[in-house]
């Protein structure tokens, strides 16, 4: 049994700290065709993919130790405010017992929720440039 905790988003193989939620989402980009051949029905084909994530997580405004395993909310800020080539991060999609997938990341969005004087909690949205593979074993 696979729990969705062990699901994880990795950023240069780092995970962002204090993650409470990560979503996929795959489009497929299609193509309308009408030609001859098909008697004017229409046919759609599939000519790529939109790859997001959303992270959800909670901020700890007094952290009791800091972590250089995970990306904290100003990793995750320096991210967002970043641009050209800086802005493209290596991620991975893992899941303990299933195959893992890889690519290039930009962060579309970042946003956050003050809940009190010592939490918060976030929202970064990104999307994939370029291929989103399965990582070869």
């Amino acid at each position: 049994m696979i729990e969705g905790y062990n699901i994880a988003l990795k950023l240069d193989s780092k995970t962002l700290l204090g993650r409470t939620q990560d979503d996929l989402s795959i489009s497929s980009t299609t193509k309308t065709s009408l030609t001859k051949d098909d008697g004017g029905d229409s046919k759609e084909k599939v000519i790529g993919h939109e790859v997001t994530f959303a992270c959800n997580g909670l901020i700890d405004f007094n952290p009791t130790s800091g972590t250089t395993s995970k990306l904290d909310r100003d990793d995750i800020m320096a991210l967002a405010l970043a641009k050209g080539t800086a802005a493209e991060v290596s991620v991975q999609y893992v899941c303990p017992g299933g195959d893992t997938y890889e690519g290039n990341a930009i962060v579309q969005s970042y946003s956050e929720s003050s809940n009190s004087e010592d939490y918060a909690t976030y929202t970064v949205n990104f999307k994939i440039s370029g291929s989103f593979t399965k990582a070869s074993s």
